[in-house]
């Protein structure tokens, strides 16, 4: 259940609430209060994140799925209960859709690396020219070790993006399409429903990178009908070294796994 945050009520909003919400934000700089601007490369993290923590870390700490005793109890319930959060967060159809990984990042490098394996030569990939490193790099390693076909898709002069453009990029050899939903660059939003209903009519996997945009928008993954949905914690008020990936469920069927580890022992 959505709770509504005290500092919002009868349509007011009040901002010395929200920002006493934010201990580092009561320090003082140079004989002044700390103002930060730089939320949108990681944010300040709320007392009530911090708390949750050290709470977890106090009285919920033990190994996820892999014990029967208290506290590994109270550690899978807490695990998963945020997966289950996550998947409510997104729409997604159901909880084996969520996946943790270490970061955005991660989560894109995961999807480059699975369906990577079955690019091949003169395939392509469409990205837009407006992406992070992050969905770029890992796609330009599928070019260099497999042959694949960078296209970049177009912004205006306004900083839109392109849609027209975009379409003549896509070809019956598009198998991938990687973009932003919300430019960490420009501000721009791209339509991103629209984008899919394109990629999807050549055949192509559709991978949206969302970590600027989940912060400021909703996110329904299952009206916008994306493949592959990327984000990562620290923009989101939560702590570094996590990001989430969502797929959906058939496709993840499909793919080749990324790491090997215990829990893939049965």
């Amino acid at each position: 259940m959505t709770e509504t945050h005290p500092a919002v009520a009868n349509g007011s909003y009040d901002v010395e609430k929200v920002r006493a919400d934010f201990r580092a934000l009561l320090m003082e700089v140079n004989g002044h209060p700390l103002s930060y601007l730089d939320n949108a490369a990681s944010a300040q993290k709320p007392a009530q994140v911090l708390d949750r923590m050290r709470h977890a870390y106090e009285f919920e700490y033990s190994n996820v799925h892999r014990g029967l005793h208290y506290l590994a109890n109270a550690a899978t319930e807490a695990y998963e209960g945020a997966r289950e959060t996550i998947r409510a967060f997104f729409n997604a159809a159901s909880i084996d859709e969520i996946i943790f990984t270490r970061s955005g990042t991660g989560s894109l490098n995961t999807v480059a690396s699975s369906l990577g394996q079955s690019i091949e030569a003169g395939d392509e990939i469409v990205l837009s020219i407006m992406e992070h490193h992050s969905n770029i790099v890992p796609w330009n390693f599928l070019r260099e070790r497999k042959g694949a076909v960078i296209k970049w898709a177009p912004v205006r002069e306004d900083g839109s993006f392109d849609f027209e453009a975009f379409e003549q990029l896509l070809t019956p050899r598009t198998k991938i399409v990687a973009i932003t939903q919300m430019s960490n660059v420009l501000g721009t939003v791209t339509p991103i429903k629209e984008i899919a209903r394109a990629a999807h009519a050549v055949g192509a996997k559709v991978v949206v990178d969302g970590c600027q945009s989940a912060v400021h928008m909703p996110v329904d993954v299952r009206d916008l009908d994306v493949d592959f949905f990327a984000i990562t914690g620290h923009k989101l008020y939560g702590p570094t070294g996590i990001g989430i990936l969502y797929g959906k469920l058939d496709l993840l069927a499909q793919m080749p796994p990324y790491e090997g580890g215990g829990e893939m022992i049965r």
